[in-house]
Order: C-alpha cells, then sequence, then structure tokens
C-alpha cells in the first residue's frame, strides 16, 4: 500500500496513509477485547461488517460516533485481516482528496 507509515495515536501503534490514520491497536478499554485491531472505514461498510460477520466485527458505545470498526484479530483468517486493511487504507485515501471548491 503506498504511502503508508507506522505512527503512533494515544499512545498505541497506528499505521497512517498520507496523513489520516487507518488502521492501528485501540487504546485498552473494559468494552474492546484485547487482541482487536481499530480500522477506519465508512459508517456503511461498518455496518455491513458487523452484519456479516458479528464474531469478528463489532463497535463499542465509545467508537460508536467514528467511521471505524472494532476486529477481534484470532476470529480472522489473514485473508479476511487483509481485506480489512485494504478497506481502511482505501478510505484513509478517499479523506486526503481534495475537496472540489464551486465556481462562481
Amino acid at each position: 500500500m503506498p504511502e503508508v507509515e507506522e505512527t503512533t495515536g494515544y499512545g498505541m501503534p497506528w499505521f497512517k496513509a498520507g496523513k489520516t490514520r487507518f488502521a492501528g491497536e485501540p487504546v485498552p478499554r473494559r468494552d474492546v477485547d484485547p487482541s482487536s485491531i481499530g480500522v477506519g472505514v465508512s459508517f456503511e461498510d461498518r455496518e455491513r461488517l458487523i452484519a456479516s460477520q458479528p464474531e469478528i466485527y463489532y463497535v463499542t458505545e465509545h467508537f460508536a460516533p467514528y467511521p471505524a470498526v472494532l476486529a477481534r484479530l484470532p476470529n480472522m483468517s489473514l485473508d479476511e485481516l487483509r481485506e480489512l486493511l485494504a478497506l481502511g487504507w482505501h478510505h484513509a485515501m478517499e479523506r486526503k482528496k481534495p475537496k472540489k471548491t464551486r465556481k462562481k
């Protein structure tokens, strides 16, 4: 994935694409499974992922307002993880695109 670099967020390891963090270890909380990864995705993609595989994908009350999903790593295959990271990367790169300005 182009333009990816390692960084930290709230003291936790993360990856960013361009200037947008898109995947990493969530801050430990009681409602987050310890072997989880957080990935930025659209709200629509999050709903689809959770509905299709709730044993893997979930969201907590804390993360609900954010366009992201949590995933239980032990329940995922490597292919599923690759697909999720690619989805997060695409979401981050879309957010990077400059906004179109209206001509007057």
